[in-house]
């Protein structure tokens, strides 16, 4: 019978660690519940859901009759997708712009000070044109939408293409390539131009005996190190000619993207597509332009051999609760304000992540890092309020946005973030954030030199004394004001009212009843 007991309790513990890792794992991965798929139909297209993209779309049908067009139904929620694209702020942006005089003003993000060289993270107002289908639905842009796989290609016209550039003398390397991932050449050509330019650079010159003209794994905080980071990826390639560099790189972004899903220049940008790669985070290139421009550069290409109007396949994402018009091209001449509910953690050590409110740390936010919080919580768990938050890597959980009802000093620690770019909200004394429940601290303290005020020290002298005890039952009677200071220092409980409740709490603590609020 103990034999039996045991057998059973270790299936039950076995089961509930298998259910555990699945849920995490679901979590890591950022797997969305979506329902994806692919039409033709756009007669069929609801106006009523989808709004100004069927008449665009037929109008482009009739000036170029050999076009075809399917229409994605992304089943994402367009205000969800722009939140989970304007993030990374201060580390990393996703999407960033390079701050010529075209793209100033209302281009630039107005909460984030992440430079690159002339690059800036893009504002919301940006991500959104950019995003917004409707704004490329004509003969100029639509080419980011034109499905990239493709079967034969004209060696002559990538010769006459490539004329003149540093790919000049590597048709048949890009022809090969093409022929054997079945992508089209054009679009090969179109990308190497986009991230080299016509005369290549250092990235594709040989200079330092390697060659990485697709720049796969430029990353880092300068242009120097990008370009070195780029160098070093293709020296592990072994890519020591432009040839093995070519093929190298088609042959990576046919498994990494154009297999996966990713099957045009907009969703290589823009991760809006579920298929294999989960949602946001498997982007190409930070260049919030990218799509556009590389897509235009495909259209000079079909210009050059004369093919703009033979047979293309444009695949036309759509969201659901999308503006009824297409959105506004931002004013270069006017700053971006702040949209949405963006905060900075205010806690030095920062804050610990859980996955329910005062449930089971998952993670870590830093001191400083701005998150989207995309839930506020109405109600306290565990002596105070958890609101659900996203990180810029596409992380989710929740975080205590103040400190705990057993807390004697208090403290903000989700600050929001006015229009103006600064912080607004109220900030207080950091105290040492411990969850009784777990032992697990969600703040580690420290000073965080914000104005500050200590819960029942109505007066601001750094005592709780009877004088404190006295100015509260006065609010009360009406014969004294409170400054905003004061009312939060005597709203003892954290419930908005300075009431009976608070002078009673006020008072217990100076007898010595309680040794904490």
């Amino acid at each position: 019978m103990k034999k039996i007991r045991i057998i059973k309790f270790i299936s039950v513990v076995l089961i509930l660690t298998i259910l555990a890792y699945s849920l995490l794992t679901l979590f890591n991965n950022k797997t969305y519940a979506v329902s994806q798929w692919i039409s033709s139909d756009i007669d069929g297209i609801d106006e009523s859901v989808y709004p100004g993209f069927k008449q665009k779309i037929k109008s482009l049908q009739a000036q170029y009759p050999n076009w075809t067009f399917k229409v994605l139904y992304t089943d994402l929620n367009w205000y969800d997708v722009i939140a989970n694209e304007y993030v990374g702020h201060n580390s990393g942006p996703r999407n960033m712009i390079q701050a010529t005089t075209n793209y100033q003003g209302q281009w630039i993000c107005p909460i984030c000070s992440y430079t690159n060289s002339s690059w800036r993270c893009a504002s919301q107002a940006a991500i959104q044109y950019m995003m917004d289908p409707r704004n490329s639905l004509n003969a100029s842009d639509i080419f980011q939408f034109e499905e990239l796989t493709i079967n034969g290609c004209d060696i002559n016209a990538i010769n006459a293409m490539i004329s003149g550039t540093f790919l000049q003398g590597h048709g048949n390397e890009i022809a090969n390539s093409a022929n054997a991932t079945n992508i089209n050449p054009y679009y090969i050509i179109a990308r190497l131009i986009q991230e080299q330019g016509r005369n290549g650079s250092a990235t594709s010159s040989g200079a330092s005996g390697y060659y990485n003209p697709f720049n796969i794994g430029a990353t880092g905080n300068s242009d120097a190190e990008e370009i070195q980071n780029a160098i070093n990826y293709a020296k592990n390639q072994g890519w020591n000619t432009l040839e093995k560099a070519i093929t190298g790189g088609v042959n990576f972004i046919a498994k990494d993207y154009i297999n996966q899903g990713q099957n045009t220049l907009y969703l290589q940008k823009f991760d809006v597509e579920n298929k294999y790669n989960g949602l946001y985070w498997h982007q190409y290139m930070q260049n919030l332009m990218a799509a556009q421009s590389e897509g235009n550069t495909l259209r000079k290409t079909y210009v050059d051999i004369n093919s703009v109007g033979s047979a293309h396949t444009f695949v036309i994402p759509l969201y659901k609760n999308m503006p009824s018009t297409a959105c506004n091209r931002p004013d270069g001449s006017s700053n971006a304000t702040v949209s949405g509910d963006i905060v900075k953690v205010n806690a030095n050590g920062g804050l610990n992540m859980r996955n329910a409110p005062n449930g089971s740390v998952i993670g870590a936010v830093s001191s400083g890092e701005i998150v989207t919080r995309i839930e506020k919580a109405t109600s306290k768990v565990a002596g105070t309020y958890w609101d659900k938050i996203r990180r810029s890597n596409g992380e989710e959980g929740y975080v205590a946005r103040e400190t705990y009802d057993n807390e004697l000093e208090y403290k903000l620690y989700l600050l929001p973030l006015g229009e103006d770019g600064n912080h607004s909200g109220d900030s207080g004394n950091t105290g040492n954030t411990n969850n009784g429940n777990s032992g697990s601290t969600d703040n580690t303290g420290g000073n965080d030199n914000t104005s500050s005020y200590k819960l029942g020290d109505v007066n601001n002298d750094g005592n709780i004394t009877a004088s404190d005890y006295v100015l509260i039952k006065n609010y009360i009677m009406g014969t004294t004001t409170f400054n905003d200071t004061a009312k939060s220092a005597a709203d003892v409980n954290r419930d908005g009212n300075i009431s009976a409740s608070d002078y009673v709490l006020v008072k217990n603590y100076i007898m010595g009843v309680i040794n904490a609020f």
